[in-house]
């Protein structure tokens, strides 16, 4: 075995940011979120669906809604400790910093609904946060007909590059590109809007019922960018 040098340097870049929180108050408005959430479903919906998704202007539909406007401000709180986390050294020029939802609506899901690997645009964060998990899976080995019920899965931005399927002891930490958010009652995942995720069919006595946001960050002042080309 090579021993190490004892002038080098190894850094570690480019991580991926998620934020993990549960909500304290949630047991305080998931009744009457879930009373809001089913009487607009009950108004939209002419035939029932596995999935149903509401618009995503629920955050000025609604705002005016008690439990929803104390579940906005949980994710506004969110997403401002998870992008002052990593943007902390750049915002030292700007002031006001504010936190802007673009999209915010609700899903119902069960009788196997699932939704397919995707991507968020015109936003720097997303997030979901679990109103009611159901039957959820709970661990990796909690499985309903051989897959994780109702876990929403996120992929490693690196995921493409193990497609060749060349593996050895030297790429083994590359291997793992995947990370499970299992569903809890008043949890919230809030992630980079570039990250690849997807969500397992879910089936249960009760649904599975999520609110997804978009979210943007905006500071008093323009943002330039500054080039340099030395």
């Amino acid at each position: 075995m090579p021993t190490t040098n004892d002038s080098s340097e190894i850094q570690y870049l480019w991580a991926t940011p998620i934020l993990v929180r549960s909500n304290d108050e949630h047991t305080l408005i998931q009744a009457d979120l879930l009373e809001l959430f089913y009487q607009h479903r009950h108004q939209h919906e002419k035939k029932q669906q596995p999935i149903f998704a509401s618009r995503d202007n629920l955050h000025i539909l609604y705002k005016d809604h008690p439990a929803f406007a104390k579940l906005i401000k949980f994710i506004l709180d969110s997403v401002f400790e998870l992008a002052a986390d990593v943007n902390g050294p750049h915002w030292q020029r700007a002031q006001n910093i504010d936190v802007h939802l673009t999209g915010v609506w609700f899903q119902m899901s069960n009788g196997y609904g699932f939704h397919e690997t995707h991507v968020h645009g015109n936003c720097s964060w997303s997030g979901v946060y679990y109103v009611q998990a159901g039957e959820s899976g709970r661990s990796a080995t909690d499985k309903k007909d051989g897959l994780i019920n109702g876990v929403t899965r996120f992929y490693g931005p690196y995921m493409e590059y193990s497609a060749g399927g060349h593996a050895e002891f030297g790429n083994l930490y590359l291997q793992y590109h995947t990370w499970d958010s299992f569903p809890e009652d008043g949890k919230i995942a809030v992630f980079p809007s570039y990250l690849k995720h997807m969500v397992f069919p879910y089936q249960g006595k009760r649904d599975r019922v999520v609110v997804s946001f978009h979210a943007q960050v905006h500071g008093e002042k323009d943002l330039r960018y500054g080039y340099e080309f030395n």
